[in-house]
């Protein structure tokens, strides 16, 4: 990775244009040169490569893929409870209905004589 670019010589002559001795603007140029070659140095080392990236991703995406997988399985099961709940309800509305009938036909038959 590229390091930070920095002119030392450009900011020692403006130091010492503003004011400051040689000695000092070379110092405080060389001091600043160093702080930005550190930082630079440990952005670097922060910051994740491309294949610590593709990994990353590769687990990811596997964990998205069994999640999907998981939902549809969810998915199928829940259709399979309510297909079952509906038999069920229909089971039972019919029931009731043949009670009724008979229920029906007896007091009609119950009247008639």
């Amino acid at each position: 990775m590229p390091t930070i670019p920095f002119d030392t010589l450009k900011m020692a002559e403006r130091l010492e244009r503003a004011g400051f001795s040689i000695d000092q603007a070379k110092l405080q140029a060389a001091m600043l040169a160093e702080i930005i070659t550190a930082e630079d140095a440990s952005i670097v080392e922060q910051l994740a490569s491309r294949q610590d990236f593709s990994q990353e991703l590769t687990v990811i995406r596997t964990s998205v893929e069994k999640l999907d997988s998981k939902i549809e399985r969810t998915g199928a099961e829940a259709k399979a409870s309510i297909a079952e709940a509906k038999a069920e309800l229909v089971r039972w509305v019919v029931g009731v209905g043949f009670l009724q009938i008979a229920f029906i036909a007896g007091l009609v038959l119950k009247l008639v004589r």
